[in-house]
């Protein structure tokens, strides 16, 4: 072996084989079509191979193993996992269950046929026999695996990434239909860019791996309930319902559409941006049995999606380990006159994330026709991705957002809209002030010198009444609401706040004006009346802020999402940022973990170089492979 050279070196010198077997790939054919002057040498470069000892995973229908041949090139050798003979069982059932092994190992092969050299895809070399088992050569993926990959950019407790780099990692390409997207079967690829390289250039470079959930194959404890004992060649956490019952009309046509993939994609970004998998599995009914995958997804829509940014309690921690969305805060401070509270910026934040949450539940629609084409979900991810930065600005600022739709008009369209929006508000609140002056005004003048007499908790007076101080007891309430909402004008909280000073405002003035006695009691309705209405006008400058800064811009958010067209064949049944100013615990907080869960993460300290934004897993962990070292 020492003359064996790879292309960088010397591949056998002085132990560089130590900790590597010999294997002999056998049978070995090409999937591709060559001369009879270029076989010889291709295969030679994958029949004699070596295998890394203890560096490979399990996945979909066999063993992958990491190998490199004569000429120094990594390899992944995916060996078929026949199934083991069980108690009791028969020859007959064991051999039929081997037969379908073996088919099962050939459709993954011919399927991959379909996709080598694809971008997002293993390049697949032939197929051969290692000692009489079947076995695959194709490219070895240098990576993480995206379950690795959500413990390592937890942004805080709960294990949730930021919305921004969740939605980058849902570009999944591909016009087939995998069956099994999960975050084991979906790989970012590491040889040229460090994960943390490729955060910062906020593109991923995406594998899918495992084809072998084609087809049927030996029961894996991931993909299905042991309840159950059926496998569906999917995982049942990201599967959609159509993958995990067989009592569905049109079943087989149901399993060809790639609906099935945009629902297992959306519960995978899902996962990444709340931590957790849209359904919990685990959930018993009424009568103390559990509840299957099945009905578990069709007797109910999936949850709201609850993301990093949604408790006021952790975001300033959340933000330490997100630059990039810190700097959006930051930018979109300075265009305030006042820097924004730590629960109004977490109210902003998360309803800018909210988009995200829209796509992903139209994604994980239960009928297949109800959901968006990947090319559509595509589209909106990217649209959210390439406005977020802008639409920080614009939520922090009261303004619409851009929505999650493809094209270059949507956001000057709603610049646009915002002039326009912004003269109406100025014209309501001009009315409404105009309303107050002139209520005002005309209460003092008629009010001027009339006699009245006040006798409440031992205070007494008697005289005429003077215009001025009617004047100023009319703005009176209108002056406290404003003032309470004070640096809050564009905020559910601020407007609160100011509809609570004007009424409690009122109902002393109300109280003070029905104590008084004047000798005409014409006075004392008018005056009364003109209170009212200078209350009303008042309210109206904070409801015309509120309402086209606030409320109105949530209500013209729409849903981006054109449904996918599938012919009909469903046939489900319906069933940090420094500005940020204030205590984190300031204000109520959402329950974000789960009704009964425990916090599976311990975020590391941003400060820690060595660590960075990466986050120790210290829950229940599966059991995974090394996180480099990981191959399609």
């Amino acid at each position: 072996m020492s003359g064996l050279v790879d292309k960088g070196g010397a591949l056998a010198s002085s132990g560089a084989v130590q900790g590597m077997r010999l294997v002999r790939v056998a049978d070995f054919s090409a999937p591709l079509s060559l001369s009879d002057a270029d076989r010889p040498s291709y295969v030679r470069r994958f029949v004699t191979l070596f295998v890394s000892q203890g560096q490979g995973h399990h996945g979909g229908t066999g063993r992958v193993e990491h190998a490199r041949n004569a000429q120094g090139e990594h390899l992944a050798l995916k060996l078929l996992s026949l199934p083991h003979r069980r108690d009791g069982e028969t020859e007959e059932d064991h051999e039929r269950r081997v037969r379908a092994s073996h088919a099962a190992f050939e459709r993954e092969y011919e399927c991959h046929i379909l996709l080598s050299g694809l971008k997002g895809f293993p390049r697949l070399y032939g197929r051969g026999t290692v000692d009489g088992v079947p076995c695959i050569v194709m490219e070895w993926v240098e990576g993480i695996t995206l379950d690795r990959v959500r413990r390592r950019l937890a942004v805080d407790g709960c294990g949730r990434v930021s919305p921004l780099v969740a939605a980058r990692m849902g570009y999944v390409e591909g016009g087939f239909v995998h069956r099994d997207i999960s975050p084991r079967n979906v790989m970012v690829r590491t040889s040229r860019l460090s994960l943390e390289q490729q955060v910062d250039e906020g593109v991923f470079g995406l594998y899918l791996i495992d084809f072998g959930s084609s087809a049927e194959s030996e029961p894996r404890s991931t993909s299905f309930t042991s309840e159950n004992a059926v496998f569906r060649g999917a995982t049942a956490d990201f599967a959609p319902p159509e993958m995990l019952s067989d009592d569905i009309p049109g079943l087989a046509e149901l399993r060809k559409s790639p609906a099935i993939d945009v629902y297992a994609a959306a519960s995978v970004v899902y996962q990444l941006a709340c931590g957790q998998a849209p359904y919990d599995l685990h959930a018993v009914g009424e009568d103390g049995v559990p509840v299957s995958p099945y009905r578990a997804k069709m007797v109910a829509p999936a949850p709201a999606a609850v993301m990093a940014h949604a408790c006021a309690d952790e975001l300033l921690e959340a933000l330490a380990r997100e630059p990039e969305v810190a700097v959006a805060v930051q930018h979109a401070q300075d265009k305030l006159s006042a820097p924004m509270g730590v629960s109004e910026a977490a109210e902003a934040l998360s309803f800018v994330d909210e988009q995200l949450g829209v796509v992903l539940g139209d994604c994980l629609a239960r009928g297949q026709s109800e959901r968006p084409d990947a090319a559509a979900v595509r589209n909106a991810l990217s649209s959210f991705s390439i406005h977020y930065a802008d639409n920080v600005e614009r939520s922090f600022c009261g303004r619409p957002l851009v929505p999650c739709v493809p094209g270059g008009f949507a956001a000057s369209a709603l610049d646009v809209a915002d002039s326009t929006l912004a003269h109406v508000r100025m014209a309501c609140k001009g009315v409404a002030a105009a309303a107050l002056a002139g209520v005002a005004v005309s209460a003092a003048v008629l009010a001027n010198g009339a006699q009245a007499s006040l006798d409440t908790a031992g205070f007494t007076w008697s005289g005429g009444v003077p215009g001025v101080v009617v004047a100023v007891a009319a703005l009176f309430p209108a002056l406290v609401g404003l003032s309470l909402r004070f640096g809050g004008s564009r905020t559910t909280a601020g407007f609160l706040r100011g509809t609570a000073g004007l009424a409690v405002t009122f109902a002393a003035l109300w109280q003070v004006l029905a104590d008084m006695r004047f000798e005409a009691a014409a006075q004392q309705h008018l005056l009364s009346m003109a209170l009212v209405a200078a209350v009303a006008a008042g309210w109206c400058i904070m409801v015309a802020d509120f309402a086209l800064n606030v409320a109105l811009p949530q209500m013209i958010r729409r849903k981006a999402l054109p449904s996918g067209n599938h012919d009909g064949a469903d046939a489900l049944p319906g069933a940090a940022a420094p500005a940020l100013e204030g205590n984190a615990g300031k204000g109520e907080t959402q329950k974000v973990c789960g009704a009964d869960s425990q916090p599976e993460y311990e975020v590391d300290d941003p400060a820690d170089k060595a660590s960075g934004a990466n986050a120790r897993f210290t829950g229940k962990r599966d059991a995974l492979d090394d996180d480099t070292s990981e191959g399609a």
